[in-house]
């Protein structure tokens, strides 16, 4: 089994790459920047995540490809993006070129207007802060949508840093009631469980204790 990872030298991504390797995944990724993970089973190719002929590369014969690359928008910095709709664009390009089905695509369970959502998040933090990024990952949801894909669009309440418990809550769109977070390790333990599953194929799995 091959899968090929985009974001891997993030914290989410190094939590996929490590439990990939666990289950005995051969893993390929592109990376601008090293990544100190070593495995026979690994193969890491530096290079442009926005360069089409360098992710095909990457993803060639892959039974599933994941991206968990983000962005992290700044109080009194950069609030907008586009590398969510660029690279889901650039993937379902290169997949569907190489005819390749299977794509776990990481946005964020914000994304939709939550009716679980906390007054301060939903009022206060969304619009002055990540109104920007969800614009932008909705945008990307559109993209892949559309597409012939494959495709499982996992949001993920707020990540942590916390352990690897295997318990959380999944639900259809939007967070469980008093659901707030869920931590990187969980969060790969749940895509990873979705490359040789199809229960959650077209559909939006949103992640939270």
């Amino acid at each position: 089994m091959k899968i090929s990872i985009f974001g891997s030298t993030g914290p989410t991504g190094r939590e996929l790459v490590n439990q990939a390797l666990e289950k005995g995944y051969k893993v390929s990724t592109l990376v601008r920047n090293p990544l100190d993970i070593v495995h026979a089973n690994l193969t890491v190719i530096k290079g442009n995540i926005f360069d089409i002929e360098a992710v095909k590369n990457v993803i060639e014969n892959s039974d599933a490809v994941i991206s968990v690359l983000g962005f992290t928008p700044q109080l009194f910095g950069e609030k907008s993006t586009d590398i969510y709709s660029k690279i889901a664009s650039l993937l379902v390009k290169a997949m569907t070129e190489l005819n390749l089905k299977k794509l776990m695509f990481c946005t964020s369970a914000g994304v939709e207007n939550d009716p679980n959502e906390i007054w301060f998040y939903k009022h206060i933090l969304k619009p002055l802060l990540l109104q920007k990024v969800y614009d932008d990952m909705q945008l990307a949801e559109k993209i892949i949508t559309e597409s012939s894909l494959d495709w499982i669009l996992v949001r993920p309440a707020r990540m942590t840093n916390g352990s690897l418990t295997t318990q959380f809550r999944v639900s259809e769109r939007f967070r469980s009631s008093g659901g707030t977070a869920i931590s990187r390790a969980d969060t790969a333990f749940f895509m990873l469980n979705q490359v040789t599953g199809n229960q959650w194929v077209h559909r939006t799995p949103t992640l939270t204790y």
